[in-house]
């Protein structure tokens, strides 16, 4: 059974529409949600956590359909926002306290332990935080409580070099089990590249792909290659630069593209590995073209 599944999930602010939506998240799935700001990344997460109220659709959370229970999913979740309502003038023992009410495998000596991996002093009053220190707070309080699934929206916010490796770490450490997921919402594909072993891109407010990541690194290529004759309509390209007789190609399908350029008559392609943040680029920027052009 899945952890999450989206159905339809439809949200409009305005001119902006987020869906409609369909997203499935199995037990184990580290999945990088990736697109640039402004692609509805935290309109998506405000609308799973309820902090905004979607215009329809079905959210299920390990089963629960999250709009007949509001609170009792919540206790499955764990969420790094853009913003964590604290009580600014207690301190950090005191706030953890006060929420760990709201879940019952709440660990307090769980707490403390992240706490000191991060070099959060907890005895400090919470609006003396810097904004990395609130992100570590938060990051502290959303897995304190052994969520089954973790909702991460630029939860590197603020996060020095350091405090980014061992919030990495944790990470790693959290999906050891293969029983736990999450979705870690970037426009920073580096952040998640060792980490996710799924990408699903979102531009303007829809997936415009959901990819297995090795599947990437093993389908496109920039092929090169020198031919007299034009060529076009040329299969699974998304990016063609000519410079007679010179043609380079970035393809989503290295494989059928070779074929069909071996159709044509083109000998000597040369193809080269691209990175996954190369990958990511090309598809946004594709994704724009397109969806500029509907």
């Amino acid at each position: 059974m899945a952890i999450l599944e989206i159905n339809e999930l439809l949200k409009t602010y305005g001119t902006f529409s987020l869906g409609p939506m369909d997203l499935s998240i199995e037990p184990g799935c580290a999945l990088g949600l990736v697109g640039a700001n402004g692609a509805g990344k935290t309109t998506l997460f405000r609308s799973l956590m309820g902090t905004v109220r979607k215009d329809s659709g079905e959210v299920f959370v390990d089963g629960v359909d999250t709009n007949v229970t509001p609170a009792i999913w919540k206790q499955q979740v764990g969420y790094v926002g853009d913003y964590t309502p604290l009580f600014d003038s207690w301190d950090g023992h005191k706030n953890l306290n006060t929420f760990s009410r709201f879940y019952p495998d709440f660990s307090m000596e769980k707490a403390a332990q992240l706490a000191q991996r991060l070099n959060l002093d907890l005895t400090k009053r919470v609006k003396t935080y810097s904004t990395g220190q609130r992100t570590k707070f938060a990051i502290v309080l959303a897995l304190s409580h052994s969520p089954k699934i973790l909702f991460l929206d630029e939860p590197s916010n603020g996060l020095d070099p350091v405090a980014r490796e061992i919030f990495m770490e944790i990470l790693f450490e959290y999906m050891e089990s293969g029983e736990n997921s999450l979705i870690y919402a970037t426009h920073h594909i580096s952040e998640i590249e060792n980490l996710a072993d799924r990408i699903v891109f979102v531009s303007s407010g829809l997936i415009v792909r959901d990819e297995i990541k090795e599947d990437l690194a093993e389908r496109w290529r920039k092929l090169t290659f020198r031919h007299e004759l034009p060529l076009e309509s040329i299969p699974h390209v998304l990016s063609h630069k000519s410079e007679h007789p010179f043609h380079e190609l970035i393809s989503d399908d290295a494989a059928q593209t070779m074929q069909h350029l071996q159709e044509c008559g083109v000998g000597g392609v040369e193809a080269s590995r691209l990175s996954v943040e190369q990958i990511t680029v090309q598809i946004l920027r594709s994704s724009a073209r397109e969806i500029s052009h509907v």
